[in-house]
Formats: C-alpha cells, structure tokens, sequence
C-alpha cells in the first residue's frame, strides 16, 4: 500500500520540478500530491492532473519536446497510480505481480499515445524537419498496433 503511495509522490513531484512552468505551479502541485497521497478518497490526484495539464498550456509551444511527452505519460501514470492508491489499504501488503497487467496496458496505451502527440506536434510545428518526425510517429504507432495484437490476443484452447 505505501509504495504505491510513495511511487505517486515521486512522479508527482518530479512532474511539479519539470513540467509545471515557473510560478506557484510547481508549489501548488507538490501541495496537491501531498493531499493526495495523505488522503486518496479526496481524489485531489486528478485536480493536480489537470493543474499540470493547465500549467502546461501556459507555456509557450515548442513543438515536440521531451518535457511535453514526459508530461502525458506522467499525467497517464499518475492517474493509474491514484487509481491503484483509492483500491489498495495503506497497510496492505501488496504482491508486485499483481501490477503487471496494469503496467502492461500503461505501455500498450502509452506506444500509440506518444506516438500521436509526436505526430501531432509535429504538424504544428512549421520548421523543416517535422516530416522525419511523422514518418517515425507513424512507424512507432504500427510498432505500437503490431505489439498490441500480440499481447492482446487470447490463447487458444
């Protein structure tokens, strides 16, 4: 139960230091991932999503960047995490195997998730040098597609 909590505090507050903008973002985000590891019930996990979220249109578009695509698979692992926090006691005693299935659809999700935010960043971007980045969003998705099929797909009987 607590090292769900403390994996949330650590992405959480990484995220804040990172991806929040200056300001009092970064304060008001380490602020809510305290709540939210405190108190899961409250679900303040998700108002400090969307403060990240928010916080992160404030900043001026840069086109593809490691921060914005850290900030969507941080936002995406927060939210499991929360999630994970509201099912399992603090005092529980948790079996890591029993992460793995979530874990498993978190990068199934992430592939093709990442791989259009690079495509769509790309696009809006008018320097030269996006079409690179299209055509390795677009082989990352079908890597991503080809992935999913094999993983997903039931075992036969």
């Amino acid at each position: 139960g607590w090292a769900l909590r403390v994996a949330f505090a650590i992405v959480a507050v990484a995220l804040a230091l990172t991806a929040a903008p200056s300001g009092p973002w970064p304060l008001l985000c380490v602020a809510l991932a305290a709540v939210s590891v405190a108190v899961p019930r409250w679900r303040s996990a998700w108002v400090l999503i969307a403060v990240l979220a928010f916080s992160a249109l404030l900043e001026p578009s840069a086109g593809v960047s490691i921060r914005v695509l850290a900030l969507i698979a941080g936002a995406h692992a927060l939210h499991v995490l929360a999630a994970w926090m509201l099912a399992v006691p603090a005092r529980a005693r948790l079996q890591p195997v029993v992460l793995l299935p979530g874990l498993r659809r978190f990068v199934l999700i992430q592939v093709p998730v990442q791989a259009a935010a690079v495509v769509v960043l790309s696009l809006r971007q008018p320097a030269p040098g996006g079409w690179p980045a299209i055509v390795a969003g677009i082989a990352v998705l079908a890597l991503g597609a080809l992935l999913g099929m094999l993983l997903l797909r039931r075992p036969e009987r």
